[in-house]
């Protein structure tokens, strides 16, 4: 027996709790492989989504800086949105990089994909690399949070990983990945 089959926990019940646009929430009732039961189990369902660090030519990496309500303060961001219904994760990215910043690549690399939270799940975060980016369009952003783009060297990131500027974890992930490609030369 595999251990995906002996850890494996069953779901007796489930109920929906909460239904919201941009997420819902439903609790579980779920047996463990050793018979003990767990009720009122959270479930969080949010969108999934994709993020993007962006380089340009120069080997610079594009930031958002700006004011994000959850964290209550500004912080340095990499271009993210959330995955469109029937939408893949790359034309997300694809998509998110033209809307949010103006850019567009030829150049993209996964990063690889992640669940959130592995107790509740969350949603899935979907990472990539646009290299060559180059200006496409004039921004017109409708986003309810606006931020400040800039370029930045990846010694720069590096370094607002550790200082507090990158305050959030997709963000600070989404770089760390990148900056590990980046200096492996890895496509």
């Amino acid at each position: 027996m595999t251990n995906e089959q002996t850890e494996k926990w069953q779901i007796l019940a489930s109920e929906v709790v909460m239904q919201h646009p941009f997420m819902s929430v439903e609790m579980q009732q779920l047996q463990l492989p050793d018979g003990r039961i767990i009720d009122n189990w959270p479930i969080i369902d949010a969108h999934d989504y994709a993020m993007i660090v962006a380089e340009n030519e120069a080997g610079e990496l594009l930031i958002l800086d700006g004011y994000r309500h959850g964290l209550g303060r500004s912080s340095w961001q990499v271009v993210g949105g959330h995955i469109e219904r029937d939408e893949e994760p790359l034309a997300t990215a694809q998509r998110e990089l033209l809307e949010e910043a103006g850019y567009a690549s030829d150049n993209w690399t996964s990063l690889g994909s992640f669940i959130v939270d592995a107790n509740r799940r969350v949603s899935h975060a979907h990472f990539f690399l646009a290299r060559c980016a180059h200006p496409s369009t004039k921004l017109v952003s409708d986003d309810l949070e606006q931020s400040e783009i800039r370029w930045v060297s990846p010694a720069e990131a590096k370094q607002a990983l550790t200082d507090g500027r990158v305050a959030i974890s997709s963000s600070a992930l989404a770089l760390a990945l990148a900056l590990d490609v980046m200096a492996t030369g890895e496509h």
